[in-house]
C-alpha cells in the first residue's frame, strides 16, 4: 500500500508541471537560402548563406473568467549560420508582449509589429526572401538615409477588436521609437482589414512625431492599401502606399532640394498553385522624391516553391532592383526579413542589383 501511495505521489508530482504550462506552446521557423547576387554593385561570384528571420518562440493563454484570458508570447529571431554563428541573435528579439484578450477583444503591451506594417505583411508574395516588397516599401530618404516604416517597436501598446463578419481594426502607441526612453520620438500606427469567401481588402495609417527641429517639420506619415483577391489556384493582389514629408523637410526646402517632400509606391502580383507547387510573381516601384529627379526605383520578382510536407517547402526565387540613374539607392533584400541584402553603394548611386536564391522553410 505504501508503495502504491508513493508512485501515486511521484506521478502527480510529474505531472503537475505539464498541467501548469498545457497551454504553452513552443513554435518556430527555420528559413535558410543560398543567394547569387549580381548588378552593378556585385561580383558575378558573390554568394552567401541566408537565414531569413528564422525564429523560435514561445506563446500561451490562460482562462482568468469565462470572458477575460491572460495572453503572453516570447520570439526571438534564430540565426541558421547564415548571419553569423548559429544561434539566438539576442538584439533581435520579435513579436514579445503580455496582455488580456476576450469577446470584448485584446489588448497586449510589449515589442511588436505595427498594424501598418500588418499591411503589407498579409499580402507581400515574397516575404523574407529576395523579392521582399520592404526592399520598397519600407522607403529611401534622398541621399541614402532611411525611413522607419515597416518596423517592430519596443514600447508599444495596442487593441485589437473582435472580428465582427470579417471586419476587424487595430490602433498601437508607441512611446518611444528611438532606444532613449524621453518620448521625443513617438509613433501612432492603425489598421481596418476586411475578409469575406475570397477577397480581402487592408488599409492602415502611421505618424511618426519627434521633438521640434528649427525650420522642419516634427512629424511624417504614411498610409497604404492593400487588397487580395483568391479564386481556385489563382491568387492577385495589389497594394499602394504614399508618404508625406520623407525627410521632415517642409515643402519650400524640398523644393530647394533638399531631400524631402511626398513619394508613393505600388505594386501587383499574382499567384497560381497546382499541386504542391506554385509559381508567383509580383512588380513593385517607387516614385521620385518630389522635386528631386532620378530618386525612383523598381523591383520585380519572380519565385517557384513546393511543398514537400505540411511543414516544410523548398523555392527557387530571382529578383531585380533597377534603381533610377542618379540618386536611387534601393537594394534588393535591404533592411528586410532576408537575412542577406545587395550591396547600397553611397558614393556610386542609381546602380541596379539583382539575386537568385534557392531556399527551404520549416515551420514547429
Amino acid at each position: 500500500m505504501k508503495k502504491h501511495i508513493i508512485a501515486m505521489a511521484v506521478a502527480a508530482a510529474v505531472a503537475a508541471p505539464a498541467a501548469a504550462i498545457a497551454d504553452t506552446t513552443l513554435y518556430g521557423k527555420i528559413h535558410a537560402s543560398y543567394d547569387f547576387w549580381g548588378g552593378d554593385v556585385a561580383d558575378n561570384a558573390d554568394y552567401s548563406l541566408a537565414s531569413n528571420s528564422s525564429r523560435i518562440g514561445i506563446k500561451g493563454k490562460e482562462a482568468i473568467t469565462e470572458n477575460l484570458s491572460l495572453i503572453y508570447q516570447w520570439e526571438n529571431e534564430l540565426d541558421w549560420g547564415g548571419d553569423n554563428a548559429a544561434g539566438l541573435k539576442s538584439s533581435d528579439t520579435r513579436n514579445t508582449f503580455i496582455g488580456f484578450t476576450g469577446n470584448w477583444g485584446t489588448m497586449y503591451a510589449g515589442a511588436h509589429d505595427t498594424p501598418f506594417k500588418d499591411v503589407r505583411g498579409k499580402y507581400d508574395l515574397f516575404g523574407d526572401t529576395v523579392g521582399d516588397a520592404r526592399s520598397i516599401l519600407r522607403g529611401r530618404s534622398v541621399g541614402g538615409s532611411d525611413n522607419n516604416w515597416d518596423q517592430r517597436y519596443n514600447n508599444t501598446v495596442a487593441y485589437i477588436t473582435p472580428d465582427v463578419g470579417g471586419l476587424q481594426a487595430t490602433v498601437a502607441y508607441v512611446s518611444d521609437t528611438k532606444t532613449n526612453i524621453n518620448n521625443d520620438s513617438d509613433a501612432v500606427s492603425a489598421n481596418v482589414a476586411y475578409e469575406v469567401g475570397g477577397f480581402g481588402i487592408i488599409a492602415g495609417y502611421e505618424k511618426h512625431n519627434r521633438s521640434e527641429v528649427a525650420g522642419e517639420e516634427d512629424s511624417q506619415s504614411a498610409y497604404r492599401v492593400a487588397a487580395q483577391y483568391k479564386m481556385g489556384g489563382f491568387k492577385v493582389m495589389g497594394l499602394y502606399q504614399g508618404v508625406e514629408n520623407v525627410n521632415y523637410m517642409t515643402e519650400a526646402q524640398a523644393a530647394a532640394g533638399a531631400y524631402g517632400g511626398e513619394m508613393d509606391m505600388w505594386g501587383a502580383g499574382a499567384a497560381y498553385s497546382f499541386g504542391k507547387s506554385m509559381v508567383k510573381a509580383h512588380y513593385f516601384q517607387a516614385s521620385e522624391v518630389d522635386s528631386v529627379a532620378d530618386s525612383g526605383a523598381d523591383l520585380w520578382a519572380i519565385g517557384y516553391d513546393y511543398k514537400l510536407s505540411k511543414q516544410t517547402k523548398i523555392y527557387a526565387a530571382y529578383a531585380a532592383m533597377s534603381n533610377e540613374s542618379g540618386i536611387g539607392s534601393y537594394a534588393v533584400g535591404y533592411k528586410t526579413g532576408h537575412g542577406e541584402s545587395a550591396a547600397v553603394d553611397t558614393a556610386d548611386l542609381g546602380n541596379d542589383n539583382n539575386a537568385f536564391s534557392l531556399g527551404l522553410v520549416h515551420k514547429f
